[in-house]
């Protein structure tokens, strides 16, 4: 038998999806999005095939989403907003974020969003929107190597932030600024805003942004030679992370480690966290996280004497700067280029790099490293056994890592001078700098220990978490287990979700492309409807007319000539009484006589069962379906099953009633005539306010197009009876695959 569950389970599925659409539509869109827009999904009865196609088409498009661009999303989102939106607060709150979406990508797109933010934030006096404009802007500045105009804009930001007393943004301004006072040199500025920023993050309680910040304030106890204390910080960001299960921001700690070990000298270490950090870049598509790893490991092949590996790495980080337009970056890449050829004995091709990357830093105001290309330098004219050059060099090196506090190249500048004057015979100036050298040596050595104690308490300090965590596992497993079907249940409804999203976003599109075409054949509309409204009225007034006198032609026949028919009976049971006076032969034609005028009787009330739908009149349309149903069924022609959901003993109005018993009469007619089918299903679905009906066959089908057999099957009269109940007629049929017929009424006359 056909399956008609299906239509119980739409339904279903229609309330659920309804229920849920506004919710899904703040998931996909961006936390700030402040108006969701109301929809609603109308969904008809369906057939079985029809409703497999789109369980499919819902498993597809949903494993399609999950690869879908979602920030592409947002940004689309947030654009159509920003149009819709007559609330300049809120138009800058979607600029804003606009600009942060399109920092890394499109930085030019961003300034611009940022710059109409801050305009518009200045003319209504909105002084958070100007803090944060200012912010995506300094932003954009320093990714673009504009040190010193960046920070005057964090340092503007700053300003408004503390005069709204907004500790995030006082924060979240001390920490760009730390960054940006550690890439010009001025340590000293950038430990002060980094103190800061992790004050304020711990009383706020921001643990992802304080994990940020002690990455910042370890690399100033890096400058600074104080290792153990960088290493600590690094740790407690990692830990926090880890606490967080933030696993794409591994990669700030795991960089940092690296680089301690390397100036720790810890190669296999170094390379370790390295390896790391680029594995998450490479995973998570963090390009300019992984264009500094690649930096990072081209040092550490250095150390392994593996050059060309480390000149492999360095192009390789090029190429990404050079895709993200942070041609400015690219001078720590000129530096280790230069370290590899100078190792490899090609001192032309380092000293074009060296001298590439001295005149990018000056260019950009970049004082971060220039001791170490000064350093550089120098090393390469003493090899050349040039040391008047090799002098001069060492000492603008040994300048600025004395103003910067940067003491390992400060120790290496001690050693490097001290050889110098060595050779050249300025033997006094020479032990000046190797007593120089050893007092720093040795106060180094004994950071250089505690940082090694802390490493080696903190992996102590792993392998018992570790142990916990093993401890742990097991009922976590029981408890993921218990959880299994919860999270079923809601992964089947975010596909369910992101289907709807997807189909409606389509939906508005495909709108907004025909609705240009639909204004056009509006005239046109309207006179076809005036005609079919006409033609209608016609049809109904027939129809009514035909109902009417089918009713008095009834009456007449039960209450004139059935009454009649009584009376003669009457007359012919008096008779009776007086029966054995009568001859022989003519008790026989009276007998004849007699049964003729019980049969006429018989036949009298069966026309008019007929013509008044008798049962159907008096009990109403579900017994009167299952009295047709039974009358065919006794033919053997036919198997019949008739279905109803939501139908009570209230009745619906008797004009419905009997258009709809006609209309199922006229198809129940068609099917024996000429579907040639042994199975007919008649499902019948009542809500508020709309009735379903189904009539589904299996017989051998037809070409729904051609107008013929739509004439021939008298469906024209079918057309007209739905239409003058305001319904709608669908047929979905095909040779070989027997035919659905799909009416849909609106009851706006129950009684």
């Amino acid at each position: 038998m056909l399956n008609s569950r299906c239509l119980i389970f739409l339904d279903v599925l229609q309330k659920i999806i309804f229920n849920t659409s506004s919710f899904c539509l703040n998931i996909l869109l961006f936390y700030k999005t402040l108006f969701v827009e109301n929809m609603k999904i109308h969904s008809d009865v369906v057939n079985k095939k029809r409703y497999s196609k789109l369980l499919l088409l819902v498993i597809l498009i949903s494993c399609i989403s999950h690869s879908y661009a979602q920030n592409g999303v947002v940004i689309d989102s947030l654009i159509q907003k920003l149009k819709e939106c007559s609330n300049d607060s809120v138009k800058v709150t979607y600029l804003n974020e606009l600009s942060w979406l399109n920092r890394t990508n499109q930085p030019d797109i961003a300034l611009k969003y940022a710059n109409e933010a801050k305009s518009i934030a200045e003319k209504i006096g909105f002084k958070s929107g100007i803090a944060t404009s200012l912010n995506r802007i300094g932003e954009i500045e320093r990714s673009q190597g504009n040190y010193e105009q960046a920070i005057i804009t964090f340092n503007n930001a700053l300003q408004i932030e503390k005069e709204i007393n907004n500790k995030y943004g006082i924060a979240r301004a001390c920490g760009q600024l730390t960054l940006l006072y550690t890439t010009v040199g001025q340590i000293e500025k950038a430990f002060v805003v980094g103190q800061t920023a992790i004050k304020l993050y711990k009383e706020l309680n921001n643990l992802p942004a304080l994990a940020n910040a002690y990455d910042r304030q370890a690399v100033l106890y890096e400058y600074k030679a104080k290792f153990d204390s960088a290493l600590n910080l690094v740790y407690s960001g990692l830990e926090i992370r880890k606490q967080l299960k933030d696993s794409a921001n591994f990669i700030y700690s795991y960089m940092n480690l690296a680089n301690l070990h390397l100036k720790l000298q810890n190669n296999a270490n170094s390379l370790e966290f390295n390896s790391k950090a680029i594995e998450l870049a490479t995973k998570f598509n963090d390009q300019v996280n992984l264009s500094r790893a690649y930096t990072n490991i081209s040092l550490v092949y250095y150390n392994l004497k593996q050059f060309h590996t480390a000149i492999d790495y360095n192009y390789r980080s090029i190429e990404i700067k050079q895709n993200l337009r942070q041609d400015k970056s690219i001078d720590t890449n000129y530096d280790n280029l230069g370290y590899c050829f100078y190792a490899l004995g090609e001192y032309d091709k380092a000293i074009q790099f060296y001298t590439k990357s001295l005149d990018l830093k000056e260019k950009i105001g970049k004082k971060e490293g220039l001791s170490a290309v000064y350093t550089n330098l120098g090393n390469l004219f003493f090899s050349k056994k040039e040391y008047d050059k090799a002098l001069f060099y060492y000492k603008k090196g040994l300048i600025n890592a004395e103003t910067n506090s940067n003491k390992l190249i400060t120790l290496e500048l001690y050693q490097n001078i001290y050889k110098s004057y060595s050779i050249t015979g300025q033997l006094e100036n020479a032990v000046s700098f190797n007593n120089k050298y050893i007092a720093l040596r040795d106060s180094l050595d004994a950071t250089y220990r505690n940082a090694m104690n802390l490493k080696d308490k903190y992996q102590e300090e792993q392998r018992k978490n570790q142990l916990l965590e093993k401890d742990n596992l097991i009922n976590e497993i029981k408890l993921k287990k218990k959880n299994i079907m919860i999270m079923s249940l809601v992964g089947g409804m975010i596909l369910l979700i992101l289907l709807f999203f997807t189909l409606f976003r389509s939906y508005r599109l495909k709108q907004k492309t025909l609705l240009a075409e639909k204004n056009n054949k509006i005239n046109e509309q309207k006179v076809t409807e005036l005609l079919k409204d006409q033609e209608l009225k016609s049809i109904s007034a027939m129809m009514e007319g035909q109902e009417g006198e089918r009713k008095r032609i009834a009456q007449d026949l039960h209450d004139r000539l059935g009454s009649m028919l009584s009376m003669v009976k009457l007359h012919f049971k008096s008779v009776e009484e007086n029966i054995q006076a009568l001859r022989e032969n003519n008790i026989l034609m009276y007998s004849k006589a007699n049964n003729l005028l019980d049969e006429a009787c018989d036949e009298v009330r069966k026309i008019a069962n007929d013509l008044t739908s008798g049962i159907l009149n008096k009990f109403g349309l579900i017994p009167a379906l299952n009295n047709l149903k039974e009358s065919i069924e006794a033919t053997g022609q036919l198997k019949i099953e008739v279905l109803n959901f939501g139908f009570d003993e209230s009745r619906l109005d008797y004009n419905i009633e009997i258009n709809l018993y006609r209309i199922i009469q006229e198809l129940i007619s068609n099917i024996l005539k000429h579907s040639k089918a042994s199975e007919v299903s008649i499902q019948l679905l009542k809500k508020e306010k709309q009735l379903n009906i189904v009539v589904e066959d299996n017989g051998m089908g037809f070409d729904v197009n051609q107008a013929k057999i739509r004439k021939g099957m008298g469906l024209k009269n079918i057309e007209s009876r739905v239409n003058s109940l305001n319904g709608e007629f669908n047929i979905d049929s095909g040779k070989g695959v027997g035919t659905t017929i799909t009416i849909d009424i609106p009851l706006n006359s129950i009684k």
